[in-house]
C-alpha cells in the first residue's frame, strides 16, 4: 500500500498552498492545478469528500458574479442584453478558479491520506515539537466533535426554552456562547488533572529524528519540479 509520511504530507500541503499565493500568471496556476486538484478531487470522492467538493462548484457562481461586479473591464469578449462580459472578469475568474483549486487538491491530499493524531505523533517525534503543545493540539483536535455536540445541545435547550434555536442578535449570541465557553473551561479542567495524574509532567517524548523514505523522495521530487515551475515562470 502507498503510505505517505505525515510529515511529508504535511509539507506537501504546506509549500503548495505558497505557492498557489506565489503565483500570478494563468500559466504557473494551470500547471500546479494539474499537478494536485484530480489527484486530490479523485481521493476526496473515494474518502466520501463529495459535499466538500459539491459546495466548492456551488461557491464558484458567486465566485464569478464577483468577477463580474469588481473585474469586468478591458476587451469586450460577450455582449448580452443585460450585461457585457468583458476579458478582465473572465482572467480574473479564471486565476482565482485555478488558486483555488490547487489548494483544495493539497487539502484533499493531505487529509484523505492521513490524520490528525498521525501528523501531532509525527510532528513531535520527527521535528522535537514540545510535548505541551503536540499534547494541546491533539486535545484541542479531539474537543472539536465534542464542542460540536455540546452547541446541538445547546440549540436543542434554547429552542424547547422558546428562543431562537440559531442566534442571530448579539445578546442570542451571548446566551449561546455562555455556556459552551463554561462547558469547555470545565472540561479543560478536568483533562488537565487527569493527564497529570496520569504521569504527563514525567512523560518523556521519543525522539527518531526525521526519515526519509523513497515514496518520500518521490513527493519532494514532485514538489521541487512545481518549485522550478513557478519560478522559472515567474
Amino acid at each position: 500500500m502507498f503510505k505517505l509520511r505525515p510529515l511529508t504530507l504535511f509539507i506537501y500541503g504546506l509549500i503548495v498552498t505558497i505557492l498557489a499565493f506565489i503565483a500570478r500568471s494563468t500559466e504557473q496556476l494551470l500547471i500546479l492545478t494539474l499537478i494536485n486538484s484530480p489527484v486530490g478531487i479523485v481521493l476526496g470522492l473515494r474518502k466520501r469528500f463529495t459535499a466538500l467538493i459539491a459546495l466548492f462548484l456551488v461557491g464558484l457562481i458567486g465566485l464569478f458574479i464577483n468577477a463580474l461586479i469588481f473585474s469586468n473591464s478591458g476587451a469586450l469578449l460577450v455582449d448580452l442584453s443585460f450585461i457585457a462580459i468583458k476579458e478582465g472578469a473572465i482572467t480574473s475568474f479564471l486565476n482565482v478558479t485555478l488558486r483555488l483549486l490547487v489548494i483544495l487538491g493539497a487539502a484533499l491530499i493531505f487529509i484523505t491520506q492521513t490524520n490528525a493524531r498521525e501528523l501531532i505523533k509525527s510532528l513531535e517525534e520527527e521535528l522535537g515539537l514540545s510535548k505541551d503543545i503536540a499534547y494541546a493540539l491533539a486535545v484541542g483536535l479531539r474537543m472539536l466533535n465534542i464542542l460540536e455536540r455540546d452547541a446541538g445541545e445547546i440549540r436543542l435547550v434554547r429552542a424547547e426554552r422558546g428562543f431562537r434555536k440559531y442566534p442571530v442578535t448579539p445578546a442570542d449570541f451571548g446566551s449561546f456562547l455562555r455556556p459552551l465557553l463554561s462547558l469547555g473551561l470545565e472540561r479543560a479542567v478536568w483533562i488537565g488533572i487527569a493527564a497529570e495524574l496520569r504521569g504527563f509532567a514525567q512523560r518523556s517524548p521519543r525522539r527518531v529524528g526525521l526519515r526519509v523514505s523513497l515514496k518520500d523522495l518521490v513527493i519532494y521530487s514532485i514538489l521541487i519540479l512545481q518549485f522550478i515551475a513557478v519560478f522559472v515562470m515567474h
